[in-house]
Protein backbone atom coordinates (compact mmCIF):
# COMPACT_ATOMS: atom_id res chain seq x y z
CA UNK A 1 0.00 0.00 0.00
CA UNK A 2 1.55 3.43 -1.16
CA UNK A 3 1.79 6.24 1.07
CA UNK A 4 -1.04 8.26 0.22
CA UNK A 5 -3.38 5.44 -0.47
CA UNK A 6 -2.69 4.67 3.20
CA UNK A 7 -3.48 7.96 4.26
CA UNK A 8 -6.99 7.91 3.14
CA UNK A 9 -7.23 4.47 4.48
CA UNK A 10 -6.34 6.41 7.94
CA UNK A 11 -8.73 9.05 7.25
CA UNK A 12 -11.37 6.74 6.20
CA UNK A 13 -11.16 4.61 10.07
CA UNK A 14 -10.75 8.09 11.89
CA UNK A 15 -14.49 9.27 10.48
CA UNK A 16 -15.72 5.72 11.29
CA UNK A 17 -14.07 4.99 14.55
CA UNK A 18 -15.96 8.03 16.09
CA UNK A 19 -18.53 5.44 16.68
CA UNK A 20 -16.69 2.94 17.92
CA UNK A 21 -15.14 1.72 15.26
CA UNK A 22 -18.36 -0.29 14.55
CA UNK A 23 -19.51 -0.05 10.91
CA UNK A 24 -22.71 -2.24 12.01
CA UNK A 25 -24.73 -2.32 15.60
CA UNK A 26 -27.32 -3.58 16.51
CA UNK A 27 -28.27 -2.62 20.45
CA UNK A 28 -31.04 -3.98 22.55
CA UNK A 29 -31.56 -2.44 25.72
CA UNK A 30 -34.02 -4.38 28.52
CA UNK A 31 -35.18 -2.72 31.61
CA UNK A 32 -36.65 -4.38 34.59
CA UNK A 33 -38.94 -2.53 37.37
CA UNK A 34 -36.19 -2.35 39.74
CA UNK A 35 -33.46 -0.69 37.54
CA UNK A 36 -31.70 -3.95 36.23
CA UNK A 37 -31.91 -5.59 32.82
CA UNK A 38 -30.14 -7.00 30.02
CA UNK A 39 -28.16 -5.63 27.03
CA UNK A 40 -27.80 -7.71 24.03
CA UNK A 41 -25.28 -6.46 21.04
CA UNK A 42 -24.60 -7.56 17.80
CA UNK A 43 -21.92 -5.43 15.81
CA UNK A 44 -19.94 -5.93 12.90
CA UNK A 45 -16.50 -5.03 12.41
CA UNK A 46 -14.73 -4.79 8.79
CA UNK A 47 -12.27 -6.95 8.09
CA UNK A 48 -10.49 -4.10 6.69
CA UNK A 49 -10.46 -2.45 9.80
CA UNK A 50 -9.22 -5.40 11.67
CA UNK A 51 -6.73 -6.16 9.25
CA UNK A 52 -5.23 -2.95 9.70
CA UNK A 53 -4.79 -3.13 13.07
CA UNK A 54 -6.77 -0.57 14.22
CA UNK A 55 -9.05 -2.42 17.11
CA UNK A 56 -5.97 -3.43 19.12
CA UNK A 57 -2.69 -2.14 19.98
CA UNK A 58 -2.44 1.29 18.07
CA UNK A 59 -2.66 4.04 20.74
CA UNK A 60 -3.98 6.29 18.24
CA UNK A 61 -7.19 5.38 18.06
CA UNK A 62 -10.41 4.27 20.40
CA UNK A 63 -9.85 0.16 21.21
CA UNK A 64 -13.24 -1.51 21.60
CA UNK A 65 -13.83 -5.19 22.82
CA UNK A 66 -13.73 -7.88 20.48
CA UNK A 67 -12.57 -10.76 22.21
CA UNK A 68 -14.43 -12.92 24.58
CA UNK A 69 -11.35 -11.98 27.09
CA UNK A 70 -11.74 -8.48 25.51
CA UNK A 71 -15.19 -8.57 26.79
CA UNK A 72 -14.57 -10.19 29.92
CA UNK A 73 -12.03 -7.85 30.91
CA UNK A 74 -14.53 -4.84 29.97
CA UNK A 75 -17.41 -6.11 32.11
CA UNK A 76 -15.21 -6.78 35.13
CA UNK A 77 -14.55 -2.88 35.32
CA UNK A 78 -18.17 -2.10 35.86
CA UNK A 79 -19.88 -2.92 38.99
CA UNK A 80 -23.14 -4.75 39.11
CA UNK A 81 -22.40 -6.44 35.55
CA UNK A 82 -21.97 -9.83 34.24
CA UNK A 83 -21.40 -11.11 31.02
CA UNK A 84 -24.05 -13.51 30.06
CA UNK A 85 -22.59 -14.83 26.62
CA UNK A 86 -20.67 -14.37 24.02
CA UNK A 87 -20.20 -15.20 20.07
CA UNK A 88 -17.82 -14.62 17.14
CA UNK A 89 -18.59 -15.40 13.01
CA UNK A 90 -16.39 -14.84 10.59
CA UNK A 91 -18.37 -13.59 7.36
CA UNK A 92 -17.11 -12.49 3.82
CA UNK A 93 -16.58 -8.79 4.83
CA UNK A 94 -17.30 -8.63 8.70
CA UNK A 95 -16.27 -10.19 11.85
CA UNK A 96 -20.27 -10.39 13.60
CA UNK A 97 -19.91 -10.61 17.58
CA UNK A 98 -22.82 -11.04 19.44
CA UNK A 99 -22.82 -10.12 23.28
CA UNK A 100 -25.25 -10.32 25.96
CA UNK A 101 -24.62 -8.86 29.41
CA UNK A 102 -26.84 -8.37 32.51
CA UNK A 103 -26.59 -5.60 34.79
CA UNK A 104 -28.27 -4.64 38.17
CA UNK A 105 -28.95 -1.32 38.67
CA UNK A 106 -28.99 2.28 36.44
CA UNK A 107 -25.31 3.24 37.15
CA UNK A 108 -24.03 -0.38 35.69
CA UNK A 109 -25.85 0.54 32.72
CA UNK A 110 -25.11 3.60 32.00
CA UNK A 111 -21.01 2.74 32.68
CA UNK A 112 -21.84 0.12 30.25
CA UNK A 113 -23.69 2.61 27.54
CA UNK A 114 -20.99 5.35 27.78
CA UNK A 115 -17.59 4.28 29.53
CA UNK A 116 -17.04 8.21 29.99
CA UNK A 117 -20.31 9.52 31.32
CA UNK A 118 -20.29 12.52 28.05
CA UNK A 119 -23.14 10.73 26.25
CA UNK A 120 -25.65 9.08 28.57
CA UNK A 121 -28.52 10.04 31.41
CA UNK A 122 -31.07 9.10 32.92
CA UNK A 123 -33.79 9.88 35.64
CA UNK A 124 -36.21 8.31 37.33
CA UNK A 125 -38.84 9.27 39.23
CA UNK A 126 -41.86 6.81 40.86
CA UNK A 127 -42.33 4.02 38.52
CA UNK A 128 -41.82 6.31 35.47
CA UNK A 129 -38.19 7.34 34.29
CA UNK A 130 -36.17 8.60 31.24
CA UNK A 131 -32.50 7.49 29.18
CA UNK A 132 -30.56 9.95 26.94
CA UNK A 133 -28.29 8.69 24.49
CA UNK A 134 -26.40 10.80 22.05
CA UNK A 135 -25.34 8.73 19.33
CA UNK A 136 -23.48 11.72 17.09
CA UNK A 137 -22.61 15.50 19.46
CA UNK A 138 -21.80 17.75 16.31
CA UNK A 139 -21.93 17.21 13.07
CA UNK A 140 -18.93 15.09 11.19
CA UNK A 141 -16.72 17.94 9.67
CA UNK A 142 -16.36 16.52 6.10
CA UNK A 143 -14.19 20.07 5.24
CA UNK A 144 -10.68 18.30 5.26
CA UNK A 145 -11.36 15.30 3.28
CA UNK A 146 -11.70 15.64 -0.15
CA UNK A 147 -14.53 14.51 -2.19
CA UNK A 148 -12.72 11.08 -3.26
CA UNK A 149 -12.63 9.90 0.66
CA UNK A 150 -16.08 11.03 1.00
CA UNK A 151 -17.41 8.73 -1.74
CA UNK A 152 -15.36 6.09 -0.71
CA UNK A 153 -17.04 6.60 2.57
CA UNK A 154 -19.91 6.17 1.30
CA UNK A 155 -19.84 2.81 -0.82
CA UNK A 156 -17.34 1.02 2.61
CA UNK A 157 -20.24 2.04 4.72
CA UNK A 158 -23.18 1.25 2.26
CA UNK A 159 -25.92 -1.49 3.83
CA UNK A 160 -24.47 -0.85 7.41
CA UNK A 161 -26.89 0.37 10.16
CA UNK A 162 -27.01 1.79 13.51
CA UNK A 163 -30.34 -0.01 15.36
CA UNK A 164 -31.51 0.75 19.21
CA UNK A 165 -34.36 -0.93 20.70
CA UNK A 166 -35.75 -0.14 24.37
CA UNK A 167 -38.50 -2.37 25.93
CA UNK A 168 -39.57 -2.25 29.74
CA UNK A 169 -42.22 -3.72 32.09
CA UNK A 170 -44.83 -1.20 30.32
CA UNK A 171 -45.34 0.98 27.33
CA UNK A 172 -42.32 3.24 26.22
CA UNK A 173 -42.33 5.84 23.84
CA UNK A 174 -39.02 7.25 21.77
CA UNK A 175 -38.68 10.61 21.40
CA UNK A 176 -35.27 11.79 18.21
CA UNK A 177 -33.03 15.16 19.40
CA UNK A 178 -30.42 16.43 18.14
CA UNK A 179 -26.85 16.44 19.57
CA UNK A 180 -27.67 19.17 22.23
CA UNK A 181 -30.87 17.32 23.31
CA UNK A 182 -33.19 19.15 21.68
CA UNK A 183 -36.22 17.41 20.21
CA UNK A 184 -36.48 17.27 16.31
CA UNK A 185 -38.96 15.32 13.88
CA UNK A 186 -37.61 11.54 13.08
CA UNK A 187 -35.10 11.56 9.83
CA UNK A 188 -37.35 10.73 6.47
CA UNK A 189 -34.22 8.20 6.04
CA UNK A 190 -34.69 6.48 9.39
CA UNK A 191 -37.31 3.06 10.50
CA UNK A 192 -38.74 4.41 13.90
CA UNK A 193 -41.44 2.69 16.44
CA UNK A 194 -42.08 5.42 18.16
CA UNK A 195 -44.32 3.67 20.76
CA UNK A 196 -45.54 0.46 22.44
CA UNK A 197 -43.99 -2.32 24.19
CA UNK A 198 -40.56 -1.85 22.40
CA UNK A 199 -39.44 1.15 20.37
CA UNK A 200 -36.96 1.42 18.02
CA UNK A 201 -34.50 3.22 15.77
CA UNK A 202 -32.39 2.55 12.73
CA UNK A 203 -30.59 4.73 10.47
CA UNK A 204 -27.60 4.01 8.11
CA UNK A 205 -24.05 4.21 9.53
CA UNK A 206 -23.68 7.85 7.04
CA UNK A 207 -27.20 9.02 7.53
CA UNK A 208 -26.10 9.19 10.88
CA UNK A 209 -23.21 11.22 9.82
CA UNK A 210 -24.47 13.38 7.45
CA UNK A 211 -27.26 14.77 10.42
CA UNK A 212 -26.75 18.25 10.68
CA UNK A 213 -27.26 18.98 14.11
CA UNK A 214 -26.11 15.15 15.51
CA UNK A 215 -28.50 13.05 16.71
CA UNK A 216 -29.83 11.31 19.62
CA UNK A 217 -32.69 9.07 21.30
CA UNK A 218 -34.76 9.92 24.49
CA UNK A 219 -36.77 6.75 25.76
CA UNK A 220 -39.29 7.81 27.93
CA UNK A 221 -41.33 5.02 30.30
Amino acid sequence: MNTKKAARVSLLLSIFLLFNSCIGLSLNIQMNKDGSGRLAMDYRISKMVNNLGALDGNESMPSIPVSKTDWERTVNRVPGARLVSYSSVEEKQDNVIKVVVDYKDDQALLALLDPFGKRTSLSKQDQSGKLDLILLDKPVDYSSYDEELINLMRVFAEGYNVSITFSGLKDSTLTVTDGAGNVIPPQANAKTVLSGKKVSYSIGIMDLMDTKGGLGLRFTW
